[in-house]
């Protein structure tokens, strides 16, 4: 009698028939599982994203125009370099003698605040050429004495020896405005745009001098005609040949 072989090849398995039925319920409930993890990926980025503007806004809006400023500085490559106040930021056009300007002007900065920006300015880029306008509100009731905001200013024009420079006179205020509060010194606005002039002879650098009267919105902040005012003399000076 022959004995079964121990090395017999198993039978193969044989696999059930899957109905179309089920094959269907089978592939709804795969695209639901995929479209709930796509769902819970979009909320968690979402969520993310909601935060990081919850905690952004946070930020003292100061702070954040500062950080724009610099982030357009390294992204832009502007070869106009504006630094300065709320004047600044209102009043500057966006070219300059047919160049990009970038407008670093923050409201409310005054010469030591440009100052703590310089290094970071002129490690980012290198402007061909760079408008200084600050002083108004260095100007304020108790401010410091004039030699110290002159040598600060000079410090300030340091950090761009390759580039030309343009001085901006500080804008008179304008006193027959209702909404002007008299909080500026004019004799020290005076003061400020000699100290100015005599840098400028000094780096040879070009001077916008400040106009008899400004047209201004509260007696600090040109108005529309003031800002076109603004623009054609910082024009005329700094794109003269």
């Amino acid at each position: 009698m022959t004995q079964p072989s121990a090395h017999t090849a198993a039978a193969p398995a044989v696999t059930p028939a899957v109905s179309p039925a089920k094959r269907v319920a089978d592939k709804r409930r795969t695209d639901r599982a995929r479209w709930r993890l796509w769902l819970m990926r979009v909320l968690a980025v979402g969520g993310i994203v909601g935060l990081c503007l919850v905690l952004w806004h946070r930020i003292p809006l100061h702070t954040r125009m500062i950080w724009q400023s610099y982030r357009a500085a390294l992204i832009t490559g502007a070869p106009v370099l504006a630094l300065g106040d709320s004047i600044t930021f209102q009043a500057a056009p966006s070219h300059l003698c047919g160049t990009k300007v970038l407008n670093s002007g923050i409201p409310g900065d005054q010469i030591d605040d440009l100052l703590a920006r310089a290094p970071m300015f002129s490690r980012l880029a290198t402007p061909r050429q760079v408008v200084v306008a600050i002083g108004v509100n260095d100007a304020r009731t108790g401010h410091m004495d004039i030699g110290d905001w002159a040598a600060k200013y000079r410090t300030l024009l340091g950090y761009f020896p390759k580039s030309a420079l343009v001085l901006v006179e500080v804008n008179p205020v304008d006193l027959g405005n209702p909404r002007y509060l008299p909080v500026h010194d004019r004799d020290f606005i005076a003061s400020q745009n000699a100290a100015i002039r005599v840098l400028a002879r000094e780096t040879g650098a070009r001077v916008v001098t400040a106009p008899g009267v400004a047209p201004t919105m509260d007696g600090v902040h040109p108005d529309k005609t003031g800002v076109s005012l603004w623009q054609q003399r910082l024009a005329a000076v700094a794109c003269a040949g």
